[in-house]
């Protein structure tokens, strides 16, 4: 008796098994990939109109992922040379997330899907040289830590 619930509980598991890891995506692999193209052409569009003098442009992450079936997560990291109003070279790197809405089309072939909305979570800007500050002063004094003084372990 033993041997037969085992064995129908073996089977029960292997159909699951199959049913799972092969059910149809409400959304298909090409679709995303598609997505992704196309938020990766407009990430460029929108900073060559914003930032005309911007270069090295790097899509570091896209990634998108079902929320519904007719609506999709995306999440991108982007960063982008830019020259600050003080002529200093800086990297901008910036993150976000946009949510898409499957549209209704003419064609049952294509899906047309629009911008709900777009958000940026961080903004990180890295210098690439330093700059010295110095409260109170307009012009730079030399630092005290900087001059050569004689230390007092090294009199003899």
């Amino acid at each position: 008796m033993k041997k037969i619930i085992s064995l129908v509980v073996f089977i029960a598991a292997l159909v699951w098994t199959w049913n799972v890891v092969h059910i149809s995506e409400a959304i298909g692999h090409e679709t995303h990939s598609g997505i992704q193209v196309k938020l990766a052409e407009l990430i460029k569009e929108t900073l060559t109109a914003k930032k005309p003098l911007a270069k090295d442009l790097k899509i570091q992450r896209l990634w998108t992922e079902a929320l519904t079936e007719n609506k999709v997560r995306a999440v991108f990291s982007f960063s982008f040379s830019d020259t600050s109003e003080a002529g200093e070279l800086i990297e901008q790197v910036i993150e976000g997330e946009a949510v898409l809405h499957r549209e209704p089309s003419e064609n049952s072939q294509v899906d047309q899907w629009t911008l709900q909305s777009v958000k940026t979570t961080n903004d990180f800007v890295t210098f690439t040289e330093g700059s010295t500050i110095f409260p109170g002063t307009d012009t730079p004094a030399p630092s005290p830590l900087l001059e050569n003084k004689p230390n007092e372990t090294d009199r003899h």
